[in-house]
C-alpha cells in the first residue's frame, strides 16, 4: 500500500460501499489515487463479463479519493465513462486517477481502468468542494 492522505483515511473508515464492492484503496495523495478490485463471480453479467457497474464503481472510487486530496468532502458534479474492453471474474481491475484541472472549489479527475496490461475503461469526473452531511 502506498501513501494515503490522512483526510482520505478518515473517509475510508466510514464508507461501507467500499466493502460491499470489495474495493481497496492502494494510494491517495496529492491529487492522485489508485484503487483495485478483484472481480468476484457475483460481479459478472449474463455474458459472464464484469458488470459495467463494477467497472464504474472502481473508477468512481479512485476519482473520489483523488478529488478528496484536493477539495475536502468532494461532491460529484458529473462523471462519464467509456467502456473499451471486457474483463471476467478473477481479473483484478486497477483504477489510476490523476488531477487534470483544479481551482479553489473544483477538480477534474481522469481515471484509467486497466487489467492484464490493457486499458478497459476511461473515466472523467468533476467534483466540487462540499461539506459533511
Amino acid at each position: 500500500m502506498g501513501m494515503i492522505d490522512p483526510f482520505v483515511l478518515s473517509l475510508i473508515s466510514d464508507e461501507p460501499a467500499m466493502d460491499w464492492f470489495g474495493l481497496n484503496v492502494e494510494q491517495a495523495h496529492e491529487g492522485s489515487a489508485v484503487v483495485t478490485v478483484r472481480v468476484s463471480a457475483d460481479q459478472v453479467n449474463a455474458s459472464r463479463a464484469t458488470h459495467g457497474g463494477v467497472v464504474f464503481a472502481v473508477a468512481d472510487q479512485a476519482f473520489a479519493m483523488a478529488a478528496n486530496t484536493v477539495v475536502h468532502y468532494a461532491v460529484t458534479a458529473d462523471a462519464a465513462i467509456q467502456y473499451l474492453s471486457p474483463t471476467n471474474a478473477g481479473d483484478v481491475l486497477t483504477a489510476t486517477a490523476r488531477t487534470s484541472f483544479r481551482d479553489e472549489r473544483r477538480v477534474v479527475i481522469d481515471v484509467d481502468v486497466t487489467s492484464r496490461d490493457r486499458t478497459i475503461a476511461l473515466f472523467r469526473g468533476t467534483a466540487r468542494a462540499g461539506r459533511r452531511q
